[in-house]
């Protein structure tokens, strides 16, 4: 490559045309981190010049300093006859397609101050000499040439005067009203706005330099792009992907903005941008799919911080031409879109709103790919998603380590690639059954049990998994037929309420039947049992929390809506023994607590099943 420090008379000053690929992503940059530090080292360029034509060149030393504007990478494009020289800006665009908006105002301002000299001189560095712009090729009288989505809208730049403000309006045009608020009203300050514009004019052809990078035939663009650094906006890992794909497109001589049109514009919606939280990260949509996507063909766990390496790693292992990935993550992307619109009442909906509380995300490659695959019934996916909620919440329930879950998750999706689709569903289940690791395998229903009949149990699982376990619990009691519907995430906004509240002593005597001592290791180990739990909103909880049996009986009288609270607390369960039922609306005890107890635990078997 060859490297040399260029005025911007040198970038603009020519007929010269800057290509941007269509696959590089759209107009990104922004008013404080972006075009307001431009405007500064412009403006400051031009209070120096300014300055010495008054006199005052002392003031900044001996020679005229040059403002740095950082680096630009060009690729000389084959030339063609009678057209004006091109160049692949490999690297830079955003600088690039910045300086042309500031230009723009800048050429815009001196005309509204009757600058004639600037405005002429200006004129130069926006446009390419009209009598070489091939006929047919009428946009090449631009020197810069955006990405696809931006260039109708770039167009527009150049008007002397903006279409009206607009709400949501495109980042090109609220950059030119920014640069157009700035040059005018810095002219304006001037006593004599023609000679200021003079003196901006200078300091944009002479005193703002760029490094250009142009490349030779044996340099690597792609390389070269991925491994450089500078003020512009941080690129994503699905950037350089998105990069990586449509110059192997090019060389293989596929047309890119077919294959651009047909699989990667979905993806630049607002929604694919949007950062959601994965455990302790937040990470944008489009490099959580390409993440699962990777896992999905390699077997293999790809963090979002190795996704790229990983990616070409694995593309130098394949034979998939460029168009055949594209194709296949637009698939994906779509299968994405679907997981995410699902409702809590479907399986695979409900499991990932238990994932989202759990902040694990590590079955998702999983549901990614039984999506992906449309032969693939609702009702095989339905057990997939059955037997993966029933595993994670089995083994918290019994306390059990979660650290081997992306390996075991993992491995079952290698394998269940292979499978017919009609038993993709069933064979998953199987294998997570045939696990006998610690760390792997799925409790059995007396472990379940234990775990929940446990007397800690509000302490050792407090927080979204004991959320977990009672929403499901009340969607199990709600059944299929229910008119209202309930899931894991509308438990994430309730409060754990204890029935028999932790400061009891004022308003619930011990039993006369016990020694004091036996009384109290009895009310101490039930205080905290599943009998004893149920969920509520915050603000009911708050107002009945310590209160007399009574009247929390007829706060939620009034209020409760669960099941788990009407069904199995306000009046007594059609599975409970007759003689119960009859004193069961007498107080709350540890009699009910246990009783309870053991209903719900007898509830939740077959909330979560697992197969024999």
């Amino acid at each position: 490559m060859r490297a040399d420090t260029v005025q911007l008379v040198h970038v603009f000053g020519t007929d010269r045309r800057h290509v941007v690929p269509v696959f590089q992503r759209p107009y990104v940059w922004e008013q404080e981190r972006n075009w307001e530090p431009l405007w500064s080292d412009v403006r400051m360029a031009a209070e120096e010049v300014e300055a010495e034509i008054n006199g005052a060149k002392a003031a900044f030393g001996q020679s005229p300093r040059t403002h740095f504007l950082g680096a630009i990478v060009l690729e000389r494009l084959p030339p063609a006859p009678g057209r004006i020289l091109a160049m692949n800006v490999i690297d830079g665009q955003q600088r690039l397609t910045t300086l042309q908006v500031m230009l723009a105002s800048c050429w815009a301002a001196t005309k509204e101050h009757a600058a004639d000299n600037a405005e002429a001189l200006l004129r130069l560095f926006l446009h390419n000499t009209p009598q070489l712009v091939h006929p047919s090729h009428p946009y090449e009288r631009y020197k810069v040439w955006p990405s696809l989505p931006d260039r109708d809208t770039f167009k527009k730049v150049f008007a002397v005067e903006l279409p009206p403000e607009r709400a949501n309006e495109h980042r090109l045009l609220a950059a030119r009203r920014y640069f157009d608020g700035e040059v005018s009203a810095w002219l304006a300050e001037s006593p004599k706005p023609a000679e200021r514009a003079d003196a901006l004019v200078i300091a944009l052809r002479e005193r703002l330099g760029l490094v250009e990078i142009q490349l030779e035939s044996q340099d690597d663009a792609q390389v070269i792009f991925e491994t450089l650094n500078d003020r512009g906006t941080r690129l994503r890992a699905s950037d350089l992907v998105k990069n990586t794909l449509f110059r192997m497109a090019e060389q293989q001589g596929q047309d890119v903005i077919a294959l651009h049109e047909e699989h990667w514009v979905p993806f630049e919606s607002a929604w694919w941008g949007e950062e959601v939280t994965t455990g302790r990260f937040k990470r944008a949509r489009i490099d959580l799919l390409l993440s699962y996507w990777l896992s999905i063909q390699t077997g293999l766990e790809v963090p979002v911080e190795r996704l790229f390496a990983d990616f070409r790693r694995w593309h130098a292992s394949t034979h998939a031409s460029a168009a055949e990935v594209l194709a296949d993550l637009a698939h994906h992307g779509r299968a994405m879109r679907r997981l995410e619109n699902l409702p809590g009442v479907d399986p695979t909906g409900r499991l990932l709103q238990v994932l989202d509380m759990l902040k694990t995300t590590t079955p998702v490659p999983i549901l990614l790919h039984l999506q992906a695959r449309e032969e693939v019934s609702a009702e095989q996916r339905a057990r997939a998603a059955d037997a993966i909620e029933s595993l994670i919440v089995r083994r918290f329930v019994c306390g059990l380590t979660t650290k081997d879950y992306n390996r075991l998750f993992l491995s079952v999706l290698q394998n269940i690639r292979k499978a017919q689709d009609a038993v993709v569903g069933e064979l998953l289940r199987d294998q997570l059954a045939a696990n006998m690791a610690e760390s792997r395998r799925w409790p059995d229903d007396g472990d379940f049990v234990g775990g929940l009949l446990q007397n800690n149990l509000y302490r050792t699982l407090r927080g979204p998994r004991l959320r977990v376990l009672l929403a499901g619990l009340e969607t199990y009691l709600r059944g299929d037929k229910a008119e209202l519907t309930f899931s894991p995430a509308q438990a994430a906004n309730l409060s754990v309420e204890h029935l028999l509240p932790q400061e009891w002593a004022q308003h619930y005597p011990l039993p006369n039947d016990l020694p004091e001592d036996e009384a109290k290791s009895r009310r101490s180990a039930a205080l905290h049992k599943l009998g004893n739990l149920t969920l509520t909103t915050t603000k009911l909880n708050s107002s009945i929390s310590n209160g007399p049996w009574h009247g929390k009986r007829a706060e939620l009288n009034k209020h409760a809506v669960l099941l788990l609270t009407a069904a199995s607390v306000l009046q007594p369960h059609e599975a409970m023994p007759a003689e119960a039922a009859r004193t069961w609306s007498e107080g709350w005890t540890e009699n009910h607590i246990d009783l309870r107890t053991f209903l719900l635990a007898h509830f939740a078997l077959k909330a979560w099943p697992r197969p024999e």
